[in-house]
């Protein structure tokens, strides 16, 4: 018998569970998070306003304003759609390289509050 929280994404096909699952609370944490950054609003069905919309900034100017949007959007969204996750930092970056000049580099530090408490985890995200 099967036994995981939700199918990793990218889905990958397994023996035993017939695709690849979460087995953890703390797994199924970091791939929700990522799920949330990475979506644009109005991607996701029945939830129309879940998804920070990260590619939306790519070709943004990469001021101390903008980093500043995008942190408070993660941490509003995390706070209505993921209120079991605690953030407790959040890197942005550009990239030096003008060769990769529209990147944006994330670096979120966060925990879980329900169930155990979790050792902090990282999600490095490079778009």
């Amino acid at each position: 018998m099967s036994f995981g929280y939700a199918p990793v994404a990218p889905l990958v096909q397994d023996h035993k569970d017939g695709f690849k699952l979460t087995k953890t609370f703390q797994q199924n944490a970091v791939q929700n998070l990522k799920m949330f950054i990475l979506t644009s609003p109005g991607e996701r069905v029945m939830v129309p306003d879940f998804g920070l919309g990260i590619r939306r900034e790519l070709f943004e100017s990469d001021t101390v304003d903008v980093r500043e949007d995008i942190r408070i959007r993660i941490l509003e969204g995390v706070a209505e759609y993921l209120p079991y996750i605690q953030i407790f930092s959040i890197n942005i970056a550009g990239v030096d390289d003008e060769r990769l000049e529209h990147t944006i580099s994330l670096q979120i530090n966060f925990g879980t509050t329900v169930r155990e408490r979790s050792k902090p985890q990282r999600l490095n995200i490079e778009l």
